[in-house]
């Protein structure tokens, strides 16, 4: 199995609006029904962490992630995400993805 880890620092005042941005559009769900998702999630941060959000999934290959990185329909949103973010311009969307060692 693999997880996804996907750093979201929202804008001043927008923390809100990014969780909206999600259930709004349905992120999570579109993930979940993408090829070889076993679950995805929103975490809201509960204390003084630079990241006011963290996006995880499990995936059952690195594949399956990459072709959701790759989707057209995600890579159609990430212009309204960013404008949602306190990001660089520059900076991608796509977050680390790690291997399960010890279950």
């Amino acid at each position: 199995m693999f997880r996804s880890v996907l750093t979201l620092r929202a804008a001043a005042g927008r923390a809100a609006d990014l969780e909206a941005f999600y259930a709004d559009n349905r992120v999570l769900e579109r993930a979940r029904q993408s090829p070889g998702c076993r679950a995805a999630e929103l975490l809201r941060s509960v204390d003084d962490s630079t990241a006011s959000h963290l996006v995880t999934a499990d995936w059952e290959t690195a594949a399956d992630y990459r072709r959701w990185v790759d989707d057209p329909w995600r890579a159609a949103l990430s212009g309204r995400l960013t404008a949602l973010l306190d990001i660089h311009d520059d900076e991608p969307l796509v977050g680390g993805v790690y291997e399960l060692v010890e279950p």
